[in-house]
């Protein structure tokens, strides 16, 4: 019997405007993810949308120095610029990800 288990692959990132922050994102979506973007009527909102569900973690905190949760709300708030390494960075990631997939197939 095999265990359904989350077999995706993290990397760890540091954001242009916070270097002290460190970002651990998947490298890819899990279905139910997937299923939640198509609702979404705008490329913004999937983008913000696709981030919150592909970081599995990362060292902000709030005024309270309590860890804050990776949410659209707080990533809302992250400069364009940190927003746009994201996107980047997860492309990227995907990207790789499929085409090591689309070699290994083909062996």
């Amino acid at each position: 019997m095999t265990q359904l288990l989350d077999v995706r692959k993290t990397l760890t990132v540091r954001l242009p405007s916070y270097p002290d922050v460190e970002v651990e994102v998947y490298d890819g979506l899990l279905t139910h993810q997937v299923m939640s973007l198509d609702g979404l009527s705008s490329d913004t909102e999937r983008g913000v949308k696709t981030l919150e569900s592909l970081i599995k973690s990362w060292s902000f905190v709030g005024k309270d120095e309590k860890p804050l949760s990776v949410t659209i709300d707080n990533l809302k708030l992250l400069p364009i610029k940190d927003f746009s390494f994201l996107m980047n960075t997860v492309t990227e990631i995907m990207t790789a990800a499929d085409e090591k997939k689309r070699n290994e197939s083909k062996k």
